[in-house]
């Protein structure tokens, strides 16, 4: 399959949304990856997931907050989507955006 380049922005609102066209905004950091269809989806289920879990109604209205355990899995478990979108972003990422992310330290470089 050919790969194609889409553009990648993180904001909690539009996480899911891959572009082919890049957002000239200088508030966004956007994040331009070579992918195949298949790879793009897959990326696109990710951040779904990921974005999904951030704005689940029961983490909304509750009282988990006064539970610091729930509330530290909680987190925990937010974190490490947010690795694996890293993850995923690094390796279809172009050398640009591979630059980026080595540069804010998201990617485990002992692989």
């Amino acid at each position: 399959m050919e790969k194609q380049l889409y553009y990648v922005n993180l904001n909690p609102i539009s996480m899911d949304t891959i572009s082919p066209t890049r957002v000239d905004d200088g508030q966004l950091i956007e994040y331009e990856i070579e992918a195949t269809v298949t790879e793009k989806k897959a990326l696109e289920e990710l951040l779904h997931e990921v974005q999904s879990h951030d704005v689940e109604l029961g983490n909304l209205i509750s009282f988990r907050h006064f539970d610091d355990q729930k509330g530290d899995r909680d987190k925990n478990e937010y974190q490490r989507g947010l690795n694996d979108v890293y993850e995923a972003l690094y390796n279809l990422g172009t050398a640009e955006t591979k630059q980026k992310i080595q540069e804010i330290h998201l990617v485990n470089d002992d692989q």
